[in-house]
């Protein structure tokens, strides 16, 4: 990630789910996970489970929707196949209103560069 740019202050990993069709894959993250008030929470890194190396995020990704516990994630269909999010992949997303994703969790992970887990706060919002 260019360290001259904002980076979120909080990220939310979704697992995707299923890909029903081309150019659409559902995400197992909602409205019951993070916030949507202000903007649709945007992916920024994927990776493959067992990666230790995230991947840059093709731009035509866009999330166009969240229903209570999906996520629909828009792409090209027609972009070469290593563009395409895949089963079992994971997604980090960055969102614009940290606050309303507070109340939606009990505790947080606190994760290390790495993404390893070196904390865990509760929530009291």
């Amino acid at each position: 990630m260019n360290e001259n740019k904002l980076r979120p202050a909080i990220e939310l990993i979704a697992g995707v789910q299923s890909c029903p069709e081309p150019g659409l894959a559902l995400l197992t993250m909602g409205k019951r996970d993070v916030s949507h008030d202000l903007d649709l929470p945007q992916p920024i890194w994927r990776a493959n489970v067992g990666d230790l190396l995230t991947s840059v995020i093709p731009d035509h990704w866009v999330i166009t929707q969240l229903n209570d516990q999906h996520a629909y994630l828009k792409y090209n269909a027609l972009s070469p196949n290593n563009e395409h999010p895949e089963m079992g992949q994971v997604v980090g997303f960055g969102i614009s209103h940290p606050c309303t994703t507070f109340d939606k969790w009990r505790w947080m992970p606190i994760v290390d560069d790495d993404y390893q887990v070196i904390e865990a706060i509760g929530l009291h919002f």
